[in-house]
């Protein structure tokens, strides 16, 4: 079970990967400046005219000549326009051609918690998927569930909330449907993935994600069937209820397994 989790996760990142070069340029364009991003700003034929210059948080660069100029909420294109056109305004140039180009994306951040292998803030450079954000996160861990939790925060700070299962995430990009996108401010959370333990005569004692309906044949198949010393008819299952007591309870093959569930095989006496 959990050598799925991983495959899964190095599928999801490779098939990132891939893509990523394609739509680069695109994203770039789409991306709006904002407080703390660093930028270049190039103009033809006027060497000395090159400025490196962080995004201040009135919104503004300082440019030699025009001096202050607000680009915050702009396309790395239209700026440079904007530049251009103050320049030739001024009388500085008659036709400017300024390139600008962002160095350090800083102003549009999420945040990624929970199970995932490096959870923290990542910068988004340009329009982002969910899946994307996750393989910028290093994937979802071993004790992950598939469940993802996005929390949006609107202009007006009203907050809401959905839910997304990663498989029909991934369903979804191979057969060409819109992707999930996330914008500046959201909170994307992986939850512990529900599990179960197996312990006794089995093959594979141990913890395994319960990341389907399981009945107790299905969860002894998972780790691995009895040993040769398991006797078939002494199973038990240990659950906890909500008073925190814990219920020994006879186990039959076809009893649903739940979250927390401890499954024990007795040894056989003969």
């Amino acid at each position: 079970m959990k050598m799925n989790g991983r495959l899964l996760a190095s599928s999801l990142t490779l098939f990132l990967v891939f893509f990523s070069n394609m739509v680069f340029a695109a994203a770039s364009e789409a991306y709006k400046l904002g407080t703390g991003d660093r930028v270049k700003v190039m103009v033809y034929g006027q060497e000395d005219l090159t400025t490196e210059a962080e995004v201040a948080g009135d919104g503004t660069i300082t440019m030699p000549l025009v001096g202050r100029v607000e680009i915050r909420g702009m396309s790395p294109q239209d700026a440079g326009d904007l530049i251009g056109r103050q320049l030739e305004q001024r009388g500085y140039l008659k036709r400017a051609h300024v390139n600008l180009l962002i160095e350090q994306y800083r102003s549009n951040t999420v945040s990624i918690l929970g199970q995932v292998n490096h959870p923290g803030r990542i910068a988004l450079e340009g329009p982002t998927s969910l899946t994307e954000a996750l393989a910028l996160a290093g994937g979802i861990n071993d004790t992950g569930s598939e469940r993802i939790i996005l929390v949006n925060i609107d202009d007006e700070g009203r907050q809401s909330r959905k839910e997304f299962n990663l498989r029909e995430l991934l369903d979804s990009s191979a057969e060409g449907r819109s992707p999930v996108t996330l914008g500046k401010g959201d909170t994307v959370y992986i939850p512990r993935a529900d599990q179960f333990y197996v312990y006794g005569q089995v093959q594979k004692p141990g913890t395994y994600a319960l990341d389907r309906p399981l009945n107790v044949m299905q969860a002894l198949s998972v780790s691995g069937g009895f040993n040769p010393s398991a006797s078939s008819s002494g199973l038990i299952i240990y659950r906890q209820q909500p008073d925190g007591e814990v219920e020994e309870l006879e186990a039959r093959f076809e009893d649903r397994i739940e979250d927390g569930d401890v499954l024990f095989v007795k040894e056989s006496l003969f």
